[in-house]
């Protein structure tokens, strides 16, 4: 989920360096000892929350009517402001810079988004006209950058048939926010009204792991689109994978996992859990949370010709990976860190909810269209093991893993963990040749092949954290869908 709402930094752990004040310097043996537990059993470098001097980054509201240039956001902040090389609109900050009092902030010219987070929006490769699925959308960073893309490349416009009283819809590109909170949700609503960008937006309160609304219907679906939007961002991600409909090339680059899954098998059982959550048809119109008014009476129609373009899961997670987040409960109390992140049965649970998330998002994804998982957790079990869970679960000819740049846009990445051979044997059926106590192993054959897809999931997902990176904790892989 989002960790990155507009004014949201560590607060008293770090102090304005303008101010000549010495930041406060965080002691790993603040950390609880059931904390410090799972950081070791998911292989997680505690050093990570030492690293309390991390920028901050924000966003710039592509709006023209509420356009800013760094300059003018530097003489108001009174501290550097610098573009991301490649990464349009985003600058970088001092980390400790606050916006609250910034008037650029309060007219809703900046929003305040993790460099990662947005890293996770271009992977998605959002198009003109396209409709964008966001689950677990709350609060809102992620989806405003989504309707902010589609606001300059598209429009929402309704009109009244001049014979009746009938309104008509006009749509070319919306996003669909799905979160279960509806405190959180009224977060996104805000701050959509206050960037000027529900036109293109819709919300519903909803578990993402069984939500089944369908994009809005389009009167001009199957019209071309002029417009045509270009970045250094969208270049390094897309040039060579996007718009593959038919898989065809997605198929020959992903040969290794193709390889892989049907050399070891693929188990009935799965293909019958996967249709078995195929889309009702006959479901009753759900009332949306939130939707501008020539959204609101779409008439959700539930074929597969109304199934979104692109999809984003940024699943619920642990949040290990926010140094912010973390180190805040040291100030608020380590008593609700364990009741919000490390009870036994939240843990217990978590990768079956994530990997639901996954699966849902995959099946309200078009043939052909992406679908980007990501976590703001460094575990394993949370990223690797899920994708590679799901990419055994689905079958080598419903999906593939696309490519992601390492080091895009001069950002080092962390290195990748290998996904688990349990989940991964367990997801295809593949009994072990050995005892439970020896964890899975397999034939000769089996275990180059196993070795070959582990390789293969840590190659093609991208992982950020602020020892590598400079940034907060990040996971993110690109799913096409391919059937």
């Amino acid at each position: 989920m989002d960790d990155d709402e507009d004014d949201q930094c560590i607060g008293d752990t770090i102090t304005n360096t303008a101010n000549n004040v010495p930041a406060k310097i965080f002691s790993l043996d603040n950390l609880p000892a059931e904390f410090v537990a799972f950081l070791a059993k998911n292989e997680i470098d505690p050093a990570i929350y030492t690293v309390t001097d991390l920028p901050r980054y924000v966003r710039l509201n592509p709006d023209p009517h509420l356009t800013i240039t760094p300059q003018e956001l530097e003489r108001q902040l009174g501290t550097r402001v610098e573009p991301v090389p490649g990464l349009e609109a985003f600058c970088r900050l001092d980390g400790a810079t606050k916006l609250r009092n910034c008037q650029a902030y309060k007219d809703g010219r900046i929003f305040g988004m993790d460099l990662s987070s947005g890293i996770a929006v271009y992977a998605l490769d959002v198009q003109p006209g396209d409709h964008v699925l966001d689950i677990c959308c709350a609060p809102g960073a992620k989806l405003c950058m989504v309707a902010g893309l589609l606001t300059n490349s598209g429009h929402v416009r309704s009109n009244r048939s001049q014979s009746s009283n009938q309104l008509h819809m006009d749509i070319t590109g919306t996003v669909t926010g799905v979160d279960i909170s509806p405190h959180r949700l009224s977060t996104c609503r805000a701050l959509l009204k206050r960037h000027r960008l529900q036109q293109h937006a819709r919300l519903f309160q909803a578990d993402g792991t069984t939500f089944s609304v369908m994009r809005p219907k389009d009167e001009r679906q199957g019209e071309a689109m002029e417009v045509a939007l270009e970045s250094e961002a969208r270049r390094q991600f897309h040039t060579n994978y996007a718009n593959e409909a038919n898989g065809e090339n997605a198929t020959k680059r992903q040969r290794p996992t193709l390889d892989m899954l049907a050399g070891m098998g693929h188990s009935q059982a799965q293909e019958t859990l996967f249709n078995g959550t195929e889309t009702p048809f006959n479901q009753e119109k759900v009332v949306p949370f939130y939707a501008p008014k020539v959204l609101r009476n779409d008439p959700q129609l539930q074929t597969e010709g109304y199934k979104y373009d692109k999809v984003i899961v940024d699943a619920e997670c642990t949040h290990d990976g926010s140094i912010a987040h973390i180190l805040k409960y040291e100030s608020w109390g380590w008593d609700s860190f364990h009741k919000n992140f490390m009870a036994q049965d939240r843990l217990d649970s978590l990768s079956h909810l994530q990997r639901s998330l996954l699966m849902n998002g995959f099946r309200l994804t078009k043939r052909g269209g992406i679908v980007v998982y990501s976590t703001c957790s460094l575990s394993r079990a949370q990223n690797e093991d899920v994708v590679a869970w799901f990419l055994a679960t689905v079958g080598a000819q419903r999906a593939v893993l696309e490519p992601l740049p390492k080091h895009a846009l001069g950002i080092p990445t962390a290195a990748g963990k290998r996904p688990c051979a349990d989940v991964i044997a367990g997801a295809l059926g593949v009994p072990s040749v050995g005892g439970p106590e020896q964890g899975w192993r397999g034939t000769e054959a089996q275990e180059r092949e196993m070795a070959q897809f582990q390789e293969h999931v840590m190659e093609m997902c991208l992982r950020y954290d602020p020892l590598a990176s400079r940034t907060s904790g990040f996971f993110l892989a690109r799913i096409r869908k391919l059937a």
